[in-house]
């Protein structure tokens, strides 16, 4: 064998592992996300849908802020950390996806709608259910006439203004950067929460994938058992 050819095959080599080690990886994380769940509320498929549907509601200001929100909201069936690698309109097409996707979803929806929106996040956020649960979060911030007020779909009585958690850490612009390196961080968490469940032979804990609306300390309405 030459030196030419060894240094090939090297070179090879140093790819072919970490993407084969990569691969072996997110397996699991592939194979226990769930299938889309997809709703389509008002016939709202995609954010172009969800758009023309909200200008042709007639509804202006706060109102329009509202109705865009709760569509959004009413869009998503899944919570889920799981499909990372989808932006917020895929995520948002599929119906599934965390705060950066279904509140990404969300900015653009308002944006588009002519409002002064920006996306922001807190490294540490309560919530208003469970004082000591801590975790980080990001949603939107839309100023009308000079008020600003804070905007989250992630929750069915959310409305502007009124949200189901409360920053706990700085409040701080949420741009390209942050989005890519929450997700890379995410990537990591993930993996690790994913094989120790799998390896464990134990379920997917509630803030990993659960149905969109409702908190992680409280059972799936599909996993209540109807008392016999």
């Amino acid at each position: 064998m030459t030196n030419s050819t060894a240094d090939r095959r090297a070179r090879h080599l140093r790819w072919v592992i970490p993407v084969a080690l990569a691969t072996v990886a997110v397996a699991p994380v592939i194979a226990r996300t769930p299938r889309p769940e997809i709703r389509e509320p008002e016939g709202v498929r995609t954010l172009a849908d969800a758009v023309q549907h909200c200008r042709n509601t007639g509804l202006t200001g706060w109102d329009l802020v509202a109705y865009a929100q709760d569509l959004v909201h009413r869009k998503f069936s899944r919570y889920s950390i799981l499909s990372l690698w989808e932006t917020p309109s895929r995520a948002f097409k599929n119906s599934r996806g965390y705060c950066s996707q279904y509140n990404g979803a969300l900015w653009h929806i308002l944006r588009e709608l002519g409002f002064e929106a920006d996306r922001v996040f807190a490294t540490r956020v309560r919530q208003d259910s469970n004082p000591w649960w801590r975790m980080g979060h990001s949603w939107v911030q839309v100023t009308i006439d000079g008020r600003t007020l804070d905007v989250c779909a992630g929750r069915p009585d959310n409305r502007p203004g009124h949200v189901s958690f409360i920053p706990v850490t700085e409040v701080l612009p949420f741009g390209a950067f942050t989005y890519w390196n929450t997700n890379n961080g995410m990537v990591l968490f993930t993996l690790g929460t994913v094989w120790r469940t799998l390896l464990r032979g134990q379920p997917l804990p509630r803030w990993v994938e659960r149905e969109f609306g409702t908190r992680v300390h409280e059972p799936d309405p599909a996993d209540r058992q109807t008392p016999g």
